[in-house]
C-alpha cells in the first residue's frame, strides 16, 4: 500500500501552523476499500470487543433509567454506569442534534481494532499511513500508538463533544498526529470533523470528556474546555468536506468535534490511526480511558516501545560518499 502522491511542503506547513491539514486524494481505491471492509468487520463483531460501544443505545438506556443495560455495558473499557451517573450529577445534558430523518441511526465506536482484525493491523503498520506520519512529524522514528473506528449512521442525533485527544492518551510530548480516514463522502450534514485552528499551540491541556456530553471523565485532570458548541462564532473553526481517498490529519492537541448525522441515507464511517515521534514519552493520565489491550505496562518517562507501540518507520540513513 503506497501513497498516490507525496506530501507537499505546503501541507506540512499547514499542519504545523493550523494543527490540522486535509490531504486530498492520497489513497487509492483499493486501500479505501480495504479500510472500509475492516470497519464493517469491526461493526459486525462489535459485541466481541471489550472496547466497542453503541453510544446511541447507551444514551437510550440512560434516559430510560435501564440500570441492567448500563451494568452490562460496564464490563469492558469503561464503567458506563458510573459515567452516566457522573453526567447526571454534573447537570450537563447529552449533546443532540435535531434529526429530521424518519429512522434513528446509531453512533458506534471501537478501540484497538488492530488487535482484533489482522488486515487492519497490517494497514496501520506499514505503507501509506506511517509515511504520512513521518512526513508531518519530522521525526527520526515513528511508532504506532493506537486506533479507533467511528460510525455515524443516517439519523444519528448524538454529537461528538469538542475535545482534545492528548488527555485521553497516556503520553506526553508534541510529536503525535492523528490520521482521520473517511471511507464515505463526509459533509457538515452527515458529521464533518470541525477543528479549532491553532488550538494545539496554546499550551493548555483540557480534561477529556465523555464524547456525548461536555461532562469531563471522572477523575481526569486538566482545564475545563469552554462551551464551544454553544458559541461556535467565537472560535476559529474550520471543517472539511472530504471524499474517500482523502485523509485529515491533526495534532493530538488540536481541539475538535463533530455533529450528528442529519442525512437520510449517507452513513459516515472513518478510521482513526495515531502515530508518535521522537519526543513522545509514556505518561499515566488519571481518569483517562483504560487500555485493556496493552500487553506491557511502561513507566512514566519511558520511550514508546514493545509490541503495543512498534516502530513503523525509520528515517533512511545517508550513505557517506
Amino acid at each position: 500500500m503506497k501513497l498516490k502522491r507525496s506530501i507537499t511542503t505546503d501541507e506540512v506547513r499547514a499542519y504545523n501552523l493550523n494543527g490540522v491539514v486535509r490531504l486530498k486524494e492520497v489513497l487509492d481505491l483499493r486501500t479505501v476499500n480495504n479500510i472500509r471492509s475492516c470497519i464493517d468487520e469491526a461493526v459486525d463483531t462489535l459485541g466481541n470487543s471489550k472496547n466497542g460501544y453503541d453510544l446511541t443505545a447507551i444514551t437510550k438506556a440512560a434516559e430510560a433509567k435501564n440500570a441492567a443495560a448500563l451494568k452490562k455495558e460496564s464490563q469492558g473499557q469503561h464503567d458506563v454506569g458510573g459515567i452516566i451517573k457522573h453526567i447526571q450529577a454534573s447537570g450537563k445534558s447529552y449533546l443532540y442534534d435535531n434529526v429530521k430523518s424518519e429512522k434513528s441511526g446509531s453512533f458506534l465506536l471501537d478501540t484497538a481494532v488492530t488487535t482484533r482484525i489482522k488486515e487492519f493491523r497490517q494497514l496501520a503498520m506499514r505503507g501509506a499511513f506511517p509515511e504520512i506520519a513521518a512526513a508531518l512529524l519530522n521525526s527520526e522514528e515513528v511508532n504506532f500508538f493506537g486506533d479507533q473506528v467511528f460510525i455515524k449512521e443516517p439519523g444519528t442525533k448524538e454529537r461528538t463533544a469538542f475535545h482534545q485527544d492528548a488527555t485521553y492518551f497516556h503520553i506526553e510530548g508534541d510529536q503525535c498526529c492523528v490520521l482521520w480516514i473517511p471511507v464515505d463522502p463526509v459533509t457538515i450534514e452527515n458529521g464533518a470533523m470541525m477543528y479549532v485552528r491553532k488550538s494545539h499551540l496554546d499550551g493548555i491541556l483540557y480534561q477529556p470528556n465523555v464524547f456525548i456530553s461536555q461532562t469531563p471523565l471522572p477523575g481526569s485532570e486538566g482545564n475545563i474546555l469552554p462551551d464551544i458548541e454553544g458559541h461556535l462564532e467565537d472560535y476559529d473553526i474550520v471543517h472539511f468536506d472530504v471524499e474517500p481517498g482523502d485523509i485529515l490529519v491533526h495534532n493530538y492537541k488540536t481541539v475538535h468535534g463533530t455533529g450528528g448525522n442529519l442525512s437520510r441515507y449517507q452513513v459516515r464511517r472513518a478510521a482513526s490511526i495515531r502515530y508518535c515521534g521522537d519526543d513522545i514519552r509514556f505518561k499515566t493520565r488519571p481518569g483517562a480511558p483504560k487500555q485493556l489491550h496493552y500487553t506491557n505496562q511502561l513507566k512514566d518517562g519511558d520511550k514508546l516501545t514493545g509490541p503495543d507501540f512498534p516502530m513503523v518507520w525509520k528515517k533512511p540513513q545517508r550513505i557517506a560518499a
